[in-house]
């Protein structure tokens, strides 16, 4: 018998070895110290159960042949100890003879017993509880409805075929087997169940259930295999799903058939995510609890996978490690009809009188060649919809319904306010009879968009080191804008030519303002090529500050002569250079060697370009748009860089190949925020080439411009504090990061460690989490914090200031993202792959309960916690036993003198 060790060294094993499987076990009994062996109900109970045993064993021979030869030496040293001490005492009678071979034989058995080294193993082991994993999907298609709807309704408004309640939600049907049906309490009878969940990562386990004892956990991201999710990075105030603040802190256990148990456990399983993980989140779950007891892994899914790598290595996976699938789909099997608001875009604030484009974007599955109407309403911000009206409608014929159709809608506003518009679609399948499609679900068919009009003008300081054409047209066109005023400040001008030179502005400068207060008349800063050295140490601080923490925006566009002079001196421009939202190669020379100004090069939109508004351009007849970004010829040069700051963004790309480095296509034009304020950073002074789309479109882009950098110092609307979010638009569960930049009755940044927050979701209902705004550490005065909104709608963040009545206020728009949306019928072949060679199967969710308890068989085991090993031939007295044999047999020898 071979005693084996495993890797961990923890526990011994051994194993017999081919065909001397009865002989070696000769020796070898067992016999019950404490517990009697358990039966099948027993082990079923959540108790831990254990059992001792003990065995004797000798070490023998691997193999048959090796014991017969063993036998054959011990039998062959027996009879020569038999044949050479009979043949000694041949002369003697019998009973002297027996005496005399009596010790010799009784020491050969012994010295074969040390031989063969018997020991005594006792062990205890526990019956290890069979497991089961289920898996359910938490996405937000998860949300649409569980069982076929109908088609259509007529002109009486009754449906046109009939069909299963469309009201249960996907999540609801799910809840119902698990929950309700008390699949999950069948389970743990003879199981320990782990929920799992998954969206765009996996979280878990959510709960566990072990006979009527349903334990929830406060956090729902565990351990992974690989890096965290890029939702979770950098988020360290999300809070959990739930809130388990009134258990008791000792135990978090409950009855699975209390109701408040029930109710928090269908909290935990609500769709939220906006990406399906399917593969991925499968695949990591299965290397997290693989192992001889799990029985298996149930997945309840509607099979949208539509991120992460796709479900076939996680069921090779399964297949390689044992680990049984079972899954169960839930959903509707027919292509279903959804129309969807796949985005909806405007201006933030506009001036008054100035007119503004609202874009909407319709998509949808099952709606080929069918007509789309979108009506567009408007109401007052943060109205009840009282005082809500149509202000304009469209619709359009969708064709293909893979690509997304867009309508624009042009509005123009005289009275200043804040304003919310609303666009509504649905689907028109015969206009004559006035019949409608009935979607599988309306709550993706509306979007909402707040506009403030303004008859604040803008206040921008143009700056440029020469008179270069495209400062010439900005000028220009600031200067005719009827919602802006502009000063300038040419710096070839000098006070002694200054009477001889006009310039089309507001007010001519001949020096940078040399107050804060001077400068904080300003909103926007445009800077051409600047040469900043002429600026005292005192002004470039108070520029910093000007930006930082007062909400300034600043648009610097780079050129030849003193771009390369700051790239160079760092030290000089410290104050300045963190401005630039990009790291300025220090080498000119670069340039020439690198870019050739002898053909334009594309400028292309990255996919934030393509999301800013602000960056669409108009052509002659006034339509704006960022597709015309495809027809612009581009430009000859950009200054090169060596990287982008953190938290900047390209949004404009430079398309010559030989301007390419190790971080891609330098950046034309890039973004950042920098405190309360925004940066812009222009590759070269080339935007005057928009004109050859049409003049309409370099002013639009400037004024848009102007306007997206001053929208922080615009929307300020209070001089003690400012409110911003780094999105106005997220999908449920998406992070959203709040700051706040609050000053005291002095106009001093507020001195606080944190300041209360209130958020109120599209219900009406207060958010509870977070409830304060904590200082972020950057700067006095600056408060951060984060949250994720559950649902769909328009939430209002609101942080009064301390010792004031005012009160900073914004909205966030929270949508459904398209990605659920696209194709929501439930993927059954997807499903049935997935079981493929690991003994599961697919199931209708219908039929889980019945069939699912049959499908998992009972894997526990014994496993042993406990081994000691002791040997049983090292004895002092064993010694002592045979030279007192020896002896004996040499007195006797002496006394018939045979020696």
């Amino acid at each position: 018998m071979t005693w084996l060790s495993d890797k961990r060294g923890n526990h011994r094993s051994y194993a017999l070895r081919s065909g001397a499987a009865t002989i070696r076990w000769i020796i070898l009994t067992a016999v019950f110290l404490a517990n009697p062996v358990m039966t099948e109900a027993q082990q079923a109970t959540s108790k831990v159960e254990t059992q001792s045993f003990q065995a004797t064993e000798l070490d023998l021979p691997e193999s048959t042949v090796g014991i017969l030869l063993l036998g054959g030496l011990i039998a062959i040293l027996f009879g020569l100890a038999f044949r050479t001490s009979w043949r000694d005492s041949r002369f003697l009678k019998t009973p002297w003879r027996i005496a005399l071979l009596i010790p010799r034989l009784l020491v050969l058995l012994m010295v074969i017993a040390i031989i063969l080294n018997p020991r005594q193993r006792t062990q205890v082991t526990r019956i290890e509880k069979s497991r089961v994993s289920i898996l359910v999907d938490t996405s937000s298609s998860m949300a649409f409805p569980a069982n076929d709807i109908p088609i259509s309704t007529g002109t009486s408004g009754a449906p046109e075929a009939e069909g299963a309640d469309p009201k249960q939600s996907r999540t609801d049907a799910v809840n119902q087997i698990l929950i309700e049906t008390g699949l999950l309490e069948q389970l743990a009878q003879v199981h320990t169940v782990s929920v799992y969940t998954f969206d765009s990562a996996l979280h878990g386990p959510v709960a566990n259930v072990n006979g009527d004892q349903l334990q929830l956990t406060e956090t729902t991201d565990p351990p992974s295999e690989s890096t965290a999710s890029e939702d979770a990075k950098g988020n360290s105030d999300a809070t959990s799903i739930m809130d388990l603040s009134d258990l008791a802190s000792e135990d978090k256990s409950a009855l699975l058939k209390d109701a408040e148990s029930q109710s928090r456990l269908r909290q935990l399983l609500q769709a939220a995510g906006s990406e399906t993980r399917l593969g991925e989140s499968l695949h990591q779950l299965i290397g997290q609890v693989s192992g001889r007891t799990l029985s298996g892994i149930v997945v309840l899914t509607d099979g949208r996978s539509n991120s992460g790598i796709d479900t076939s290595p996680a069921r090779t996976r399964a297949e390689r490690s044992g680990t049984r699938l079972i899954v169960a789909g839930v959903g509707s099997r027919r292509p279903q009809i959804n129309l969807w608001l796949a985005g909806m875009q405007s201006p933030d604030d506009v001036h008054k009188g100035d007119p503004f484009d609202i874009s909407v974007v319709v998509q949808g599955s099952g709606i080929q060649d069918q007509k789309i109407q979108v009506k567009l309403f408007q109401q007052s911000a943060g109205s009840d919809g009282r005082d809500r009206k149509q202000v304009d409608e469209k619709s359009v014929i969708i064709t293909d319904e893979t690509i997304p159709s867009s309508l624009r809608f042009t509005q123009q506003l005289q009275v200043p306010g804040k304003y919310e518009f609303v666009a509504q679609a649905e689907v028109i399948s015969d206009a004559t009879a006035g019949s409608s499609v009935i979607e599988m679900t309306m709550d993706d068919n509306e979007r909402r968009r707040e506009v403030e009009v303004t008859d604040r003008k803008i206040r921008v300081l143009l700056i440029s080191s020469g008179p270069m054409r495209d400062y010439q047209f900005v000028r220009n066109t600031l200067f005719r804008h009827s919602g802006i005023e502009s000063d300038v400040w040419l710096q070839t001008v000098t006070a002694d030519d200054a009477e001889f030179v006009t310039q089309e502005a507001t007010k001519t400068l001949l020096r940078f303002p040399e107050t804060e207060a001077e400068l904080f008349e300003y909103d926007v800063i445009v800077a051409f090529d600047p040469d900043w050295s002429r600026l005292s140490a005192e002004q470039q601080q108070f520029l910093n500050r000007w930006v930082a923490e007062h909400s300034g925006g600043m648009v610097v566009v780079a050129g030849d002569i003193y771009t390369p002079r700051m790239a160079q001196e760092p030290d000089a421009f410290r104050n300045i250079a963190v401005l630039y939202p990009v790291l300025l190669n220090r080498m000119l020379p670069e340039l020439q060697l690198t870019q050739r100004s002898d053909q334009p090069w594309p400028i292309t939109l990255t996919p934030e370009g393509l999301a800013s508004e602000f960056l669409k351009i108009a052509d002659a007849t006034g339509s704006a748009s960022t597709d015309l970004w495809k027809t612009f010829k581009g430009i000859y040069r950009s200054y090169p860089i060596r990287g982008l700051r953190d938290g900047a963004v390209t949004l404009l790309e430079y398309g010559n190949p030989r301007a390419r480095t190790e971080i891609g296509q330098p950046p034309f034009l890039a973004s950042q925020f920098f405190g309360t304020g925004r940066t812009v950073f222009i590759g070269s002074a080339e935007t005057w080439r928009l004109r050859e789309i049409s003049p309409q479109g370099h002013q639009r882009f400037w004024t848009s411009l102007i306007r997206e950098v001053g929208q922080g110092r615009r929307s300020r609307g209070n001089a003690r504090g400012l409110l911003l979010l780094d999105r106005t638009e997220a999908a449920p569960g998406q992070a959203v990061n709040i700051r706040a930049q609050l000053y005291d009755q002095r106009l001093q940044p507020l001195q606080s460690d944190a300041v209360t927050v209130s958020i109120i979701d599209a219900d009406g209902r207060p958010v509870s989490v977070p409830d304060q705004l904590n200082n972020d550490g950057r700067g006095t005065g600056q408060f951060r914090n984060s949250f994720r909104p559950p649902r769909p709608g328009v939430y209002r963040i609101s942080v009064p200031v301390p010792e004031s009545s005012d009160v900073l206020t914004a909205s966030l728009e929270v949508v459904r993202p398209n990605l659920e949306s696209q194709n929501p019928t439930q993927d059954v072949g997807l499903l049935t792959s997935l079981t493929e060679n690991t003994d599961g199967q697919y199931l209708p969710i219908t039929d889980l309960a019945a069939r699912l308890p049959t499908l998992l068989p009972d894997r526990s085991e014994p496993v042993i916690i406990d081994e000691q090993l002791r040997t049983l031939w090292d004895r002092a007295w064993l010694m002592y036993l045979m030279i007192a044999l020896l002896a004996l047999e040499w007195a006797l020898r002496r006394i018939v003198r045979l020696s």
